[in-house]
């Protein structure tokens, strides 16, 4: 069945959001359309108001602030892995942009799409989790900001209200010098995560003084390893050898809650979550110069 949208173009953020105001909840902001597309043409979606988003100034780009990177919404995949020379923090989300779909696509699919989208498969939400990245967020009574890890709400779900407008990604970015990694497994190259581990290691004169671990595709939303983080927080970066490692990365399998599906089993699943973090904690440290081994 041919399904039609109105097709409208805003000439301010202020004017999108007061468009989805007034066409309600069948208007659908458009970023890059890599996943609204394919939702709309399955009939998932039902869309009378498309309102796109991919003129307007405000919302794309990469920029380095005093103390935080600032990702507009609109920035693609293909953005994120151009800026990795931005600071370590950019490296690691741009070898995880460059993990996702193929390049045709990470020049077209958008940051803020890809977090709207909010799929447990997701790339990029753990990395952002692990990384206490903030939403910025404009609706009708102005702008919010909310942490990554509370944006995220369940299956396709966010926090944003029904006439709010993802506009930015805010990764702080510490004195002290952070180090994050980020590892999955999945069936082919571009295919979405079937298990994955994301982490961040800030440390100021040898010492680990926060540690962050958050997994993806084994719960609705991105999940912590609070107890795996406990494990190396304060702890000399020179006393944290594979023992200690394995002990952080075995917490992840008490707090994983995965499902089996087509694409993957739970106990495979729950079986390599503490390897992703073993791993990507082991690639986090020997960047900070710890002893891996």
């Amino acid at each position: 069945m041919i399904r039609h949208f109105d097709y409208l173009r805003p000439d301010s953020i202020d004017a999108a959001v007061a468009m989805k105001a007034r066409h309600g909840e069948r208007a659908r902001y458009w970023a890059g359309g890599t996943d609204l597309m394919l939702q709309w043409r399955r009939g998932e979606v039902m869309i009378d108001h498309c309102i796109d988003l991919t003129r307007l100034s405000g919302l794309d780009g990469i920029e380095a602030l005093p103390g935080e990177i600032r990702i507009g919404a609109m920035a693609t995949l293909d953005d994120l892995d151009q800026a990795s020379s931005m600071h370590p923090v950019m490296q690691a989300l741009g070898d995880t942009a460059r993990l996702m779909c193929t390049k045709q696509t990470r020049t077209l699919a958008t940051v803020g799409g890809n977090m709207c989208n909010a799929s447990p498969g997701a790339d990029l939400s753990p990395l952002f989790v692990a990384l206490e990245a903030r939403c910025l967020i404009q609706g009708p009574s102005g702008r919010r900001e909310v942490p990554m890890e509370d944006f995220l709400t369940g299956v396709n779900r966010t926090a944003l209200g029904a006439e709010e407008l993802l506009c930015a990604i805010v990764v702080p970015i510490p004195q002290a010098r952070r180090e994050a990694s980020y590892r999955r497994v999945a069936r082919t190259v571009v295919d979405i995560a079937l298990v994955s581990a994301a982490v961040s290691l800030t440390a100021d004169g040898g010492t680990v003084t926060d540690a962050r671990i958050a997994l993806g595709s084994v719960a609705p939303v991105p999940v912590r390893v609070t107890e795996g983080e406990r494990v190396l927080a304060g702890r000399a970066l020179d006393d944290i050898d594979a023992a200690r490692l394995e002990e952080a990365a075995g917490h992840a399998a008490t707090v994983a809650r995965p499902i089996s599906d087509v694409r993957a089993g739970a106990g495979y699943r729950a079986r390599m979550c503490p390897v992703l973090v073993r791993r990507a904690l082991a690639d986090a440290l020997g960047r900070l110069g710890g002893d891996e081994e």
